[in-house]
């Protein structure tokens, strides 16, 4: 049981308590009802952590499986327990049990904190002076709940050097390493490995789905763009994912249940997973999309369904390249975008050499995981949230 946790006001009161042979029921002053098992409160007790790390050291088997709550009492701010085994007693935080509740009126999900966009994006893009992010931790805050909200943001006036993107990504957390290393840089190359390093076009995707986890956030600076063409290209998959389950539920169905094979390989490195293309977790919230064309391997899926797999991906496809979700911008020199690499695509128009033009665009891009950016995310929010 954390407490590190900043605590705020708390007005919610626990109005009755009722014991029953496997859990007891608190019912809230805002009409809410919560239903806590035995084990579950018993494998919670705030003295069996410890009281510096916060880690747990109570084992659960040390205490029968049939344990019960011998007396239960509270007041404004505590829930008070007597344990049926090793006369032991408990003292738990309301205001703990009210954030912790599992019942159904207390049902998680991420809309509050989701919030999914098309086009319209282009009038509210959320942006950052990179001097204020790198010297204000508040601007920090700010910006990664920003970034949380719509998994997309640019910074403004990042310095043009090798160290620029690192030094706004480590302001986060540790970088991610690939097989394409810690940093990359993405411009065309003589025998590329990878369709990022020409200058056709790239459609939209996600990157590295052949990980077993892919990546959580992408920045990619710019640090030339002097080129025709060239423009990036977004979307926001959770978007589209909604409008599929909206409109075409079956296909949305396939796509959350039937796994296929992903794969990148070169000379060096032949990386492979298995996964579905749209995740979601056990409530139906979206988890991540890995949708990259090019890096899926060939379907193996039973026969009996391999037609309507492939009619559900070609309806997944139709909708990533629905012009209502696609947005274009022409980076320039000291432009970073980072972005959800797992729930936003992200692409760009071919480029080349014109009238006034080198035709040289060069982007120098790294990775953070999620639970790296959440954890920033958490402890500055401990500070102003």
């Amino acid at each position: 049981m954390s407490s590190l946790a900043q605590e705020e006001q708390f007005h919610v009161l626990a109005e009755t308590l009722k014991l029953s042979e496997r859990s007891l029921e608190i019912r809230w002053s805002d009409g809410k009802n919560a239903n806590f098992h035995y084990l579950w409160l018993r494998d919670n007790c705030p003295s069996g952590f410890h009281p510096s790390t916060q880690e747990r050291l109570f084992n659960l088997t040390t205490v029968s499986p049939d344990i019960y709550a011998f007396e239960g009492t509270f007041d404004t701010t505590t829930l008070y327990i007597t344990w049926s085994e090793g006369a032991h007693k408990s003292a738990y935080p309301l205001q703990w049990l009210y954030e912790n509740a599992y019942s159904p009126d207390f049902k998680k999900t991420l809309t509050s904190v989701i919030e999914p966009w098309g086009t319209e994006i282009l009038n509210s893009l959320y942006e950052v002076d990179y001097s204020d992010l790198m010297q204000d931790d508040l601007v920090l805050f700010n910006w990664l709940k920003e970034v949380k909200k719509s998994g997309i943001s640019y910074v403004r006036n990042v310095p043009c050097t090798d160290e620029g993107v690192t030094d706004v990504a480590n302001r986060i957390s540790f970088l991610r390493q690939t097989n394409f290393g810690t940093v990359f840089d993405v411009q065309s190359k003589p025998n590329p490995i990878n369709n990022a390093y020409t200058s056709e076009a790239l459609p939209l995707h996600i990157d590295l789905i052949n990980q077993e986890t892919p990546p959580g956030y992408q920045f990619l600076h710019c640090l030339v763009n002097d080129s025709q063409g060239g423009e990036s290209t977004y979307a926001d998959g959770f978007k589209i994912i909604e409008e599929l389950r909206e409109t075409d539920p079956d296909a949305f169905h396939l796509l959350t249940t039937i796994t296929v094979p992903m794969r990148f390989h070169d000379f060096e490195t032949d990386i492979r997973t298995r996964k579905t293309i749209i995740n979601v977790d056990e409530n139906g919230n979206l988890v991540e999309l890995r949708y990259s064309p090019h890096l899926v391997d060939t379907f193996d899926m039973d026969e009996s369904i391999m037609d309507s797999f492939y009619l559900a991906y070609r309806k997944l496809m139709d909708l990533i390249n629905d012009s209502r979700f696609v947005i274009s911008i022409k980076m320039k020199p000291g432009d970073l975008c980072i972005f959800d690499n797992r729930r936003v695509m992200h692409g760009r128009n071919a480029y080349e050499a014109g009238p006034g033009y080198s035709g040289a665009r060069h982007l120098r891009g790294c990775y953070v995981d999620r639970s790296d950016f959440d954890s920033r995310l958490r402890v500055l929010e401990r500070k102003y949230g």
